[in-house]
């Protein structure tokens, strides 16, 4: 890649199967995904690279061939999230749409040089919020899948050295070595959640 065109080719290659993997991620999406495939298509072809994403759930049966997990007899609940590396030419205009989003809308951003945003962080500090949960027979409810301010700058260091494993990738001082330097300095990384499940097309709407 020597240019920003050149990424958002990649990442809707790898969104739509026909590149198996990225820097950031070793295997083809997970089958979930296919239910917003179109979804992350346009997004990403808007300039919204994203890393990580998954459908809003209501209740899919534990034992569902694709969503399911855990006890038989349960259901599963998901909150619509996507994270994604957004270009510092969209980052004000995407700020803007959540800051004035429903309060369900929660996020955090940063960009390489540590700085931070979120609406998720109150008076009494960060709060875990469950992306994922489930309800079985017998047992309290299980969430296995959460995000706080903590993992997420824990990730936010590994997802920016990927751009300079990548650059790494390539003869020092080439077009595509300095590109991805530059990607490096010139992204944020936002993690966008919309907490109301049962309204999975909401969190769409936020890329534009």
């Amino acid at each position: 890649p020597t240019e920003i065109s050149d990424i958002t080719e990649i990442f809707v290659n790898y969104v739509e199967g026909s590149l198996a993997s990225l820097p950031w991620s070793d295997e083809p999406l997970l089958a979930e995904t296919q239910k917003i495939k179109e979804e992350l298509v346009r997004v990403n072809q808007l300039g919204f690279w994203t890393l990580a994403s998954q459908p809003a759930l209501d209740g899919a049966a534990s034992d569902d061939v694709t969503y399911g997990w855990g006890p038989r007899g349960g259901y599963i609940y998901q909150k619509a999230f996507v994270e994604c590396f957004v270009h510092q030419s969209l980052f004000p205009g995407f700020l803007s749409r959540l800051q004035n989003a429903s309060p369900r809308i929660t996020y955090y951003a940063s960009n390489g040089a540590g700085d931070f945003i979120s609406n998720a962080v109150g008076a009494q500090g960060d709060a875990a919020t469950a992306l994922t949960w489930g309800v079985f027979p017998g047992r309290a409810v299980v969430q296995p899948t959460l995000i706080d301010k903590m993992n997420f700058l824990a990730w936010r260091t590994e997802a920016f050295h990927s751009w300079a494993e990548w650059a790494d990738m390539f003869p020092r001082g080439s077009p595509q070595e300095r590109f991805l330097r530059e990607m490096a300095e010139k992204c944020w990384l936002v993690n966008v959640v919309d907490n109301e499940y049962r309204n999975p097309d909401t969190i769409w709407n936020m890329f534009q």
